[in-house]
């Protein structure tokens, strides 16, 4: 059609308006097909750097989960490990309950029943998870026990009749004096109790051995025990004129080794927040651990009536203190996993923005498609009459 110079203004602002609903209609039907506003982020200038920031955190809160599930999946499999160390723990205990109540430690295989249980426990204690061991601290490299090298504690005991209250002259410490325990002193009176020396022993700096009394498993008595977990020979000796050690019997160490825990002292830590790393997990020289083991390898090497009855304190120590590595266990998973909700939140909070940047309501969208379609086929319409408008056609 050739415009006229009296239509051309009225021809041109219709024109503008059907090429405006057109180009709205085109992008109408890109973003109803493909549920995004555009295709690059230009169509989105002015929201593109929300967009940015908010697509780093959510990939940054992606590997912080990560983090947390491989977390998760390590706590799981020391806690069943640690779970598994208490059942044989039971286990063994009632063996021992068996074997002294009917002095059939021979006939019970005890030893062998201990050496079976020791290598359980390496197993469970050297656990792997996608190539890392478990209880070695930050050394995952490496198997963080080695029984070959497990100590046999050299240990001096004796028999607390009645109580754990019993003064030491029962025990043979008539006379007031001392005992050196590998190179340090430790003063007694005839009226000190059996506890009262453990605590002196275990209050010295460092401590040279391990002193303690308890139940002494299948009478009613009690045990003084003092044991060097060094894997040396104690040294210990009478100084000052007492005669405590002449009531004190010598279980000797079996070997000298150098101790089973090839670890390290750090705990294994993760990142699972910007600013926050945690430490989790436990070693295998927990206290709990070196009870059970010590146990079982006093237990492995001897059938001795009082060498059992020291393997069952140990015992006894492990089956008390196993549930508290557990919940150590416990409270770290419940702290991982409470970050991990947070985590989870701002996952929701951040792919729900990022959506209402980059994607349309499609039935709204479909709506407006169809208003702007109606629009432009109505644009068409009138620019068609109007090029039929003309005088002559007016005056007819």
């Amino acid at each position: 059609m050739v415009g006229r110079v009296a239509t051309f203004t009225s021809h041109s602002i219709l024109t503008n308006q059907a090429l405006s609903n057109a180009a709205k209609y085109a992008d109408l039907s890109i973003q109803s097909s493909g549920g995004q506003k555009s295709r690059d982020y230009a169509g989105i200038a002015s929201d593109s750097q929300q967009l940015l920031n908010l697509e780093g955190s959510l990939s940054r809160n992606g590997q912080y989960l990560n983090n947390i599930t491989q977390i998760k999946l390590r706590l799981q499999n020391m806690e069943s490990a640690t779970d598994s160390m208490t059942d044989v723990a039971v286990r063994i205990k009632t063996l021992l309950l068996q074997g002294l109540s009917n002095s059939q430690a021979d006939d019970l295989n005890l030893d062998e029943e201990g050496k079976q249980a020791l290598n359980q426990v390496q197993s469970l204690l050297n656990t792997t998870l996608d190539g890392r061991y478990l209880f070695g601290g930050a050394t995952t490299d490496t198997a963080p026990v080695n029984f070959d090298t497990a100590p046999i504690p050299d240990t001096y005991f004796a028999s607390v009749a009645g109580n754990a209250a019993a003064p030491l002259s029962t025990l043979g410490g008539t006379v007031g004096g001392s005992l050196d325990i590998n190179g340090q002193t430790v003063t007694y009176l005839p009226t000190d109790t059996a506890q009262d020396l453990a605590d002196k022993i275990n209050q010295l700096s460092p401590p040279p051995a391990i002193a303690s009394v308890r139940a002494d498993p299948g009478t009613s008595n009690y045990r003084l025990v003092i044991e060097d977990f060094s894997g040396n020979a104690m040294s210990i000796s009478e100084t000052g004129g007492g005669n405590l050690l002449d009531g004190l019997s010598h279980n000797p160490a079996l070997a000298a080794d150098t101790g089973y825990y090839n670890g390290d002292q750090k705990n294994l830590t993760a990142r699972v927040d910007e600013d926050y790393a945690v430490n989790y997990g436990v070693r295998a020289d927990d206290p709990a651990f070196a009870s059970l083991i010590a146990g079982l390898r006093i237990m492995s090497t001897s059938t001795d009536e009082d060498s059992l009855r020291m393997a069952m304190g140990h015992i006894d120590y492990a089956i008390e203190n196993l549930p508290n590595v557990t919940s150590k266990i416990g409270i770290d998973t419940k702290n991982v996993e409470t970050v991990q909700a947070q985590h989870q939140d701002f996952t929701v909070f951040a792919n729900n923005a990022i959506s209402n940047i980059k994607n349309v309501d499609v039935p709204i969208t479909l709506a407006d498609l169809e208003q702007y379609n109606t629009a432009l086929q109505a644009s068409f319409l009138t620019i068609s009459k109007s090029a039929d408008l003309s005088l002559v056609n007016y005056l007819r």
